[in-house]
């Protein structure tokens, strides 16, 4: 029986004693370990964890294990929110001995830079949208807090910022402290160090490169599939490193589970973590990369015309950021002073049309198709209305729209009517539905088709 509880610590660790007994320890020492308790306003606790992503991540995977913890406690059921800010405390390091030859060394690690990554991509450079804020938190805390999240598997499509993130990490790792080993490789760099090392009879130094270091970064690690050979030295390398509470982390342009020929082991390694998308940033977002790129040239353009290319260009970064260079590099070679929208239209014209062309499937048009397919009115798409024949097509065209389209999740929340969040759950939600329920799997199946012809 539970005594007497008279403070928020009390209360917690009561909690936290339950939480132990219904998890694994290895989930608990990951999410719940390092959680401070704050403050205790009647009968809600305040929680203090790192981040908002970890916040919400807690929300939506723990909430309800969560709330039975917090139950019944001296007959008191509490209830919890969460407030960011409190890192995990860091081991105390050991009493150094010879200082003068200890401070030569960090005065010479100090200008160590991580190697294959670009300057420029540092979390000072990185503009923060709603589409990659949890993405940006998750990467910043693993930085800052070595093998909290681990491992942490970014996923997103192509140009959206997965690279620039990782370096991020790299950067400020080493900044942080320049002792820190730091590996960024690319998954296909990964592959042809791997082969070089069996035909020149080094595998033991190709497995010194990728396991003796403290952080591991791997771009694009679903080149991984069906590589049966490549794959197993991947896994054991993950093994060998997460055993060691080495932070890993990985980007992909797919979640885990639909990388088609990755083995169900490393699926089940790389899901073990957190995993966050990161999606195609908004017009908000776009603008804001396109005024930040910009002040890397001499040349500067009118925002008007920024604004052109951000409402014009949703596919990627990369695009957003070859329009810009094509203008600059027009008006420097040209000594024009000032390009207008008219002439960015036209400079740009090539580059419009594989845009639009990319866009042929708009939200409109997947709003009307799927309610002529369930028979319904798109004002029932968009309406409040819960009943299950205008839910679940609702769903559908959410889950469509973010499949099919380039648009955000916030960008698609808008012509709904909704926020990112409902998109975000759509998004995961039909993929489940359809593995239970033949007819939903076969109408989302037609309609996806419908659209692709």
């Amino acid at each position: 029986m539970d005594v007497v509880k008279s403070n928020v610590a009390d209360i917690w660790q009561v909690a936290a004693e339950r939480l132990q007994q219904q998890i694994h320890v290895t989930t608990y020492e990951q999410w719940f370990q390092n959680i401070v308790p704050v403050a205790l306003n009647e009968k809600a606790l305040v929680l203090g964890v790192s981040d908002d992503f970890f916040a919400d991540w807690l929300k939506d995977n723990f909430d309800d294990i969560l709330c039975d913890s917090l139950k019944d406690i001296e007959g008191v059921d509490y209830s919890y929110s969460f407030k960011s800010g409190f890192l995990p405390e860091k081991k105390k390091e050991q009493p150094k001995t010879k200082a003068k030859s200890k401070s030569k060394a960090v005065k010479t690690q100090k200008r160590v830079k991580p190697g294959n990554c670009l300057s420029r991509h540092t979390f000072d450079n990185f503009v923060v949208g709603e589409e990659n804020r949890y993405a940006y938190a998750a990467a910043h805390t693993a930085a800052e807090s070595s093998g909290l999240y681990n491992p942490l598997y970014i996923y997103g499509g192509t140009g959206t910022g997965k690279t620039h993130l990782l370096q991020s990490v790299a950067h400020h790792a080493v900044e942080s402290n320049p002792g820190t080993r730091v590996r960024y490789i690319t998954c296909e760099e990964f592959l042809n160090n791997y082969v070089d090392s069996l035909r020149n009879k080094k595998h033991s130094d190709f497995r010194t490169f990728v396991r003796d270091i403290d952080i591991l970064l791997v771009d694009d690690v679903h080149m991984l599939a069906n590589k049966t050979q490549l794959q197993e030295e991947f896994f054991n390398t993950f093994n060998s490193l997460y055993n060691q509470n080495k932070q890993i982390i990985l980007t992909s342009d797919k979640q885990p589970s639909e990388i088609k020929g990755l083995e169900s082991r490393l699926v089940s390694r790389f899901e073990s973590g957190v995993a966050t998308e990161i999606s195609i940033p908004g017009f908000e977002t776009r603008l804001a990369i396109l005024r930040m790129m910009q002040e890397e040239h001499l040349v500067k353009l009118d925002d008007e015309v920024l604004q052109f290319i951000a409402n014009s260009i949703h596919s990627s970064v990369r695009r957003l950021q070859g329009a810009l260079f094509r203008l600059v590099a027009y008006a420097s070679a040209m000594s024009v002073a000032d390009i207008d929208v008219e002439q960015a239209e036209h400079l740009l014209r090539r580059l419009l049309e594989e845009e639009t062309a990319s866009q042929l499937v708009s939200i409109e048009s997947i709003q009307r198709i799927v309610a002529e397919y369930f028979e319904i009115r798109v004002n029932d798409l968009l309406s409040d209305k819960r009943p299950k024949n205008i839910a679940q097509p609702r769903m559908v065209a959410m889950y469509l729209c973010r499949k099919l389209t380039a648009f955000s999740y916030p960008e698609i929340g808008s012509a709904f009517g909704r926020n990112h969040a409902t998109i975000m759950n759509a998004w995961k939600k039909i993929p489940q539905l359809c593995s239970k329920d033949e007819n939903m799997r076969r109408s989302v199946s037609l309609l996806e088709h419908k659209f692709k012809s």
